[in-house]
């Protein structure tokens, strides 16, 4: 029974080392990769816009958090407005600020 035991063990340790030097003879993947790198990104093939579209949301956070800073009000609300405009653009809070702000606008026009 020993002898039968061992003899399995050995076998099983025999077969876990050859697989480790088959794995060795496998082709590279590096043509794949020169491949994907050369088409850039996998966002791009789903989102190609991207770029423009984050270039657009950085200018228009720029314009609005001018219109903030031209604002009289408080350093502390200015801070709340402008955490708003970097988290979520949508807040009740930003939205009734800038809302004011046109309005003011159109009425002096």
């Amino acid at each position: 029974m020993k002898k039968e035991l061992l003899l399995l063990f050995c076998i099983g340790l025999c077969a876990l080392n050859t697989t480790n030097l088959l794995g060795q003879q496998r082709p590279q993947k590096e043509a794949t990769l020169q491949a994907e790198d050369e088409e850039g990104p996998a966002l791009y093939k789903f989102e190609p816009d991207y770029l423009a579209a984050e270039e657009a949301r950085r200018k228009e956070i720029l314009i609005i958090r001018s219109m903030i800073d031209s604002m009289d009000i408080s350093d502390g609300k200015r801070q709340k407005l402008v955490r708003d405009l970097y988290r979520n653009k949508d807040s009740k809070r930003l939205t009734k600020i800038l809302l004011a702000n046109n309005k003011f606008e159109e009425l002096e026009d």
